[in-house]
């Protein structure tokens, strides 16, 4: 890494600060790759380039966005539980965007518990299923895979 110091100096510092671990607690905890990325003075994309580079950080990363879903979750609901009776109409509007951003991300990371999953609708049509009976009893029939009863009747109607 000799041509790449601010590479080096990122990792080093990761690295003394408790590697994989600090990484999964400070993602795990709500905070972003952008957030980070300031703090170590360089770009989102740099910083995440350079973090994926080590296999324990990115599985790190890993685990610790799936987390992290909780606690944008958890975010979302102190801040609803931050309004009370004298916040505007302006407030309670900019608290719902904030919300539904922090669902959205946590829908995100965390796609299994928090994701939006397409409804399957199931239509059940009686007479269809009744018809369908219906034509597969008469292709037996036609088949012979069906024995049939062969009835005379006499017709006793008042004519």
């Amino acid at each position: 890494m000799a041509g790449k110091p601010l590479k080096k100096r990122i990792l080093d510092e990761i690295k003394q600060k408790g590697g994989a671990d600090y990484l999964f607690e400070q993602i795990a905890s709500g905070k972003t790759m952008t957030q980070l990325a300031k703090q170590y003075g360089c770009n989102r994309q740099y910083f995440s380039t350079s973090i994926n580079t080590i296999p324990d950080y990115a599985k790190a990363l890993v685990r610790a966005r799936q987390e992290a879903a909780d606690a944008l979750v958890e975010q979302g609901l102190e801040m609803v539980d931050d309004l009370d009776g004298s916040s505007s109409n302006s407030e309670i509007l900019a608290t719902r965007e904030k919300v539904q951003w922090r669902k959205f991300m946590a829908g995100s990371y965390n796609q299994e518990r928090y994701g939006n999953r397409p409804q399957t609708n199931v239509n059940i049509s009686i007479g269809d299923m009744h018809l369908d009976a219906l034509r597969k009893f008469n292709s037996d029939v036609a088949a012979n895979k069906t024995k049939t009863i062969d009835v005379d009747y006499e017709d006793v109607t008042d004519e």
